[in-house]
């Protein structure tokens, strides 16, 4: 496996966490709390994330198979369009592990085209039989199995947006939620909010997330940035998970937990320097804080290339992070006056919608559960093979009625033209 593309690495890296997380979940004492629930006990409705909760759908019938809807926080990954019968056409629809934009080259649309055919083959031959596996082993035999049960999936809220990612064709039963996750600022905690407000040059806001901690940065990595913050005019606020931080310049301030959303809703937070999350993505562009990107893993560096492509954002590779080249990235997005307009209109195309995307997500949930998990939604494609899906099978019935006529005829002339030729020699004779 060690000599794969780093995408399809990540695949596989990915789908072997979905199967750990998967096990990991059906083993826990939270689920042993649910299996012990009386038989009567009955859902309204499953709210299951088609990542790695595949292996809950086993639990459907248990409940009294209340409709299921899934909710990704993973942007539009394609294996949700295979699910639904969702089109998705890889010449112009990239998938989220490669950093392609919609207009792709030849070769990007190869490797794009061929990179969902070995995920898809992937998907069915090793994945869904695995979390059939374990759904079986904790559940039982008699348990709906996954791969059953993903056909009777009612919808999925899916974490994009038009005004972001590429558009692309929807089913009514796949919804754009993106955003949800981002509420009304609320009051900062008192020094937090002194910082930010008597920030006359601005703040400059440094958080890598939730899942890399910026203390584990490499020794090196950590002076360039010190060197660089403490050349700047504008205040730097860094969530830095550890008690102190070495060398720490006066106009840098940490803490290990920040309100992230919250901060960038303050005015005098200019740039956001960020690991290019898409959940921190998002409260970005609904803020309209201009970013500055070092990606690290998964969809982080397709998610800054589309921050680029929309003017709103900058990349700095990890390996290419030194105080010159942080100090330049820094500069080029708050000294040129595009990236903060281009933000600004970018925030306001995301978030003007006929409502709320907390509102979206609640109607479709009432609404599956009026109509009894919506069949209506459905799509024939489910039903189709691939082949069929395709229209191979009519394609090849056309050219072979095409094709057969035309050789006939081909046939016949070359015949006849044969016949004439021997009664002409045998006249000569």
């Amino acid at each position: 496996m060690t000599d794969l593309p780093p995408a399809e690495m990540l695949h596989y890296m990915l789908f072997d966490w979905m199967n750990t997380v998967c096990d990991f979940t059906l083993r826990n004492k939270g689920m042993k709390t649910l299996l012990n629930y009386p038989d009567n006990f009955k859902f309204d409705l499953i709210i299951y994330e088609p990542m790695c909760g595949e292996c809950l759908l086993g639990l459907t019938k248990r409940f009294g198979s209340p409709p299921v809807i899934g909710a990704s926080a993973f942007s539009h990954p394609h294996w949700i369009d295979y699910m639904f019968g969702n089109p998705n056409n890889p010449s112009y629809i990239p998938d989220i592990m490669l950093p392609y934009l919609d207009h792709m080259t030849f070769l990007e649309r190869m490797d794009n085209f061929l990179f969902n055919l070995r995920a898809d083959h992937l998907w069915n031959s090793k994945v869904l039989p695995n979390i059939d596996a374990i759904s079986r082993k904790h559940l039982g035999p008699s348990s709906a199995v996954p791969s059953e049960e993903l056909l009777k999936v009612s919808a999925v809220m899916v974490n994009a947006h038009p005004s972001f990612d590429s558009p692309r064709p929807l089913l009514p039963s796949v919804v754009n939620v993106a955003g949800i996750h981002v509420k009304e600022p609320e009051p900062l905690p008192k020094d937090l909010q002194e910082y930010l407000d008597n920030a006359k040059e601005g703040v400059i806001f440094f958080s890598l997330g939730t899942n890399l901690e910026s203390k584990e940065l490499k020794e090196e990595k950590r002076q360039a940035i010190l060197s660089a913050f403490a050349e700047l005019p504008e205040k730097v606020l860094w969530k830095w998970e550890a008690d102190t931080l070495p060398g720490q310049p006066k106009n840098v301030k940490v803490g290990k937990w920040l309100p992230q959303s919250d901060i960038l809703a303050h005015p005098n937070v200019r740039l956001f320097i960020t690991h290019s999350g898409l959940l921190s993505t998002q409260e970005a562009i609904h803020r309209g804080v201009p970013m500055l990107g070092i990606p690290f893993i998964v969809d982080q560096k397709i998610n800054i290339e589309k921050s680029m492509h929309h003017g709103v954002g900058l990349r700095l590779d990890y390996k290419d992070l030194t105080k010159e080249s942080l100090l330049k990235a820094i500069r080029t997005v708050l000294d040129d006056p595009s990236y903060a307009k281009n933000m600004r209109e970018l925030s306001s195309k995301f978030r003007d919608r006929p409502e709320t995307p907390l509102e979206t997500a609640v109607f479709w949930c009432e609404y599956v559960m009026r109509h009894k998990g919506a069949p209506h939604l459905r799509s024939a494609a489910k039903d189709l093979y691939l082949f069929q899906y395709l229209l191979l099978d009519v394609i090849a019935f056309v050219m072979a009625a095409t094709l057969v006529p035309v050789s006939l005829l081909c046939y016949c002339c070359k015949k006849i033209f044969s016949k004439k030729s021997v009664q002409k020699k045998i006249k000569k004779n």
